[in-house]
């Protein structure tokens, strides 16, 4: 047991990033604690923000549902949103920190049991799923407790299931995810597990939006919204009369204080904690042989002919700033966080926005001030917005601001080698912008698209997206050179947990948004847009980019990671 809740808190720390205990007599650091409050208070924004979404959705369904006297749906609605949720994010989490790092290899050395550190690995994946459970649950249970006053024997039911429907989904995933790591090869190494990952969280999300776009388009509508969660062909319907769990923690929930409420909250334990239970029982042994072998490379012999052709077409002399440019291609190409959290994001948004643009359609073009303000878009302002969309585009990839964090790893290589800081610097600045173009012209057709901008005002949209976009890029690049994060163990916090990051989002959109205001508020078109969307910042830009340079060069030089 000792060992067991040694290795959850040492993997909870891992996973959540949570600080360790502070050594007897350490002072506090000011800047960690400054960083926690950030931290505590972007966690207070985003929830708030996803719950006020889901209050208003539950709402309306209950709106919907009670006038025809099925407001109980709204719980079945509840048990299953939660057990959908954390089967789809259980699954991808417990994909991710399938195997953490080397770390674990040296723990398969001691002597603990398979089942202690297998059941620590449950443990700590199960604590974000029963967070998301606690989330979902609780936001209907709370309107359905305000509206109809079950009493008190409901909420501690609710809570119950809210904390045990996660089980089932979590031991499932590793039911599959076990074998398919013993027998597939190419399966045991990290980078292939977190593609796969971020893929699968990708396609998720990108349900999940089309989803809550068609609740939101209906939720005008109660009843056309209690229909589509309570009819009896519903996704919702058939999964909870099907899914055991769900139907015991549904009976349980809509006559609490009744004999049938106990005996289904028994049946809730039982089959929540059964299929954990077996695969404890009888996976341990194999996840643990499993992460045997994790990221082994794997040599390929070459005859000689066939090294001499690899000599020929690798090694050869070449400029070094394109070889530094392409080197920063591979790198983010090479590592899947990077990958996924960086470029992808010009690809994912324009498909969110375009799922969004096809659920709400009717909506929008239904909408009588709908006319009007695409009437006035389209006469010149529209350009200027098409602009700072596409310069958002451009600058959101987080390439510039966490350039040199990335390269903590390699940096000491990188100094030994004969190139001018300067040099390498820039070649992180041309990488940030050769993203730029291609996240500017996304943005700006996206917009010229939807408002039907003529192709001069696209052209001109584009220019200042590009100026916008490098001016913005290389202010983010020289937030990273001046305060990089060079100590880190996980690529994630290189980037996705680096303050720069956020800094750099945040700021482009109030920037972004604020001059967004300025075209409405003094009515700029094209010739404004020209001069201060485009000439500007490219003249700025160009100012800035020698001192830039020359702060690069000590910067860099003193850097020592």
């Amino acid at each position: 047991m000792k060992s067991f809740l040694s290795l959850a808190r040492l993997y909870l720390q891992s996973f959540y990033n949570l600080p360790a205990k502070k050594a007897p007599g350490a002072g506090r650091d000011a800047k960690a604690l400054l960083k926690a409050v950030g931290i505590a208070a972007l966690v207070v924004i985003v929830v708030g923000e996803f719950g006020f979404i889901f209050v208003m959705l539950n709402l309306g369904m209950y709106e919907g549902l009670v006038a025809s006297g099925m407001q109980g749906m709204l719980i079945l609605n509840a048990v299953v949103i939660a057990t959908m949720m954390t089967l789809v994010v259980g699954f991808m989490t417990a994909l991710s920190t399938y195997y953490v790092n080397d770390m674990e290899l040296q723990l398969l050395s001691m002597p603990i049991k398979p089942r202690a550190m297998f059941g620590a690995k449950f443990l700590a994946v199960y604590v974000s799923e029963a967070l998301f459970s606690l989330f979902f649950m609780g936001i209907a249970m709370v309107i359905f407790g305000v509206k109809e006053g079950p009493g008190p024997l409901f909420y501690l039911w609710g809570l119950v299931a809210a904390l045990l429907l996660p089980l089932p989904p979590l031991a499932a995933a590793y039911i599959i995810q076990i074998p398919l790591m013993s027998f597939a090869r190419f399966l045991k190494n990290k980078r292939v597990i977190v593609m796969l990952g971020g893929v699968l969280g990708l396609v998720f999300a990108l349900g999940f939006n089309l989803y809550y776009q068609r609740m939101m388009v209906k939720l005008g509508d109660p009843a056309a919204l209690a229909a589509m969660v309570g009819g009896t062909d519903s996704l919702v319907s058939r999964i909870g009369y099907s899914y055991p769990p769900a139907a015991f923690a549904w009976q349980a929930m809509s006559e609490p204080a009744s004999g049938r409420a106990v005996l289904s909250m028994l049946g809730l334990v039982g089959t929540c904690v059964a299929l954990p239970a077996l695969a404890l029982l009888f996976l341990s042994g194999a996840y643990v042989r499993s992460l045997v072998g994790f990221n082994e490379a794997h040599i390929k012999k070459l005859t000689r002919a066939g090294a001499d052709a690899f000599i020929v077409r690798r090694i050869r002399a070449g400029s070094p700033f394109a070889n530094l440019v392409a080197r920063e291609f591979n790198m983010m190409n090479r590592e899947p966080m990077y990958l996924l959290n960086g470029p992808f994001i010009i690809v994912l948004m324009p498909v969110i926005i375009g799922i969004m643009l096809v659920a709400q359609k009717d909506a929008f073009m239904s909408d009588p001030d709908m006319a009007g303000v695409l009437a006035m878009l389209g006469s010149g302002q529209g350009a200027a917005i098409a602009g700072l969309v596409g310069a958002f585009m451009g600058t959101s990839t987080s390439i510039a601001c966490t350039a040199l964090s990335r390269d903590a790893k390699a940096l000491p290589f990188i100094k030994s080698l004969p190139i001018a800081p300067k040099t390498y610097m820039l070649a992180k600045l041309c990488h940030a912008l050769i993203f730029a173009v291609f996240g500017s012209v996304v943005g700006v057709g996206l917009v010229a698209f939807a408002l039907r901008l003529s192709a001069i005002d696209a052209l001109a949209s584009v220019a200042a997206a590009l100026a916008l976009s490098v001016l913005l890029n290389l202010a983010a690049l020289w937030l990273d050179t001046a305060n990089p994060r060079l100590s880190w163990d996980n690529p994630i916090a290189a980037m996705k947990q680096n303050p720069n990051s956020v800094i750099t989002i945040l700021g482009c959109m109030g920037l972004l948004v604020g001059a967004g205001y300025a075209v409405f508020k003094f009515s700029m078109g094209r010739g404004a847009l020209a001069l201060w969307f485009g000439a500007l910042p490219f003249a700025v830009s160009a100012a800035l980019l020698g001192p830039y340079l020359r702060f690069a060069e000590r910067r860099v030089s003193a850097l020592e990671p």
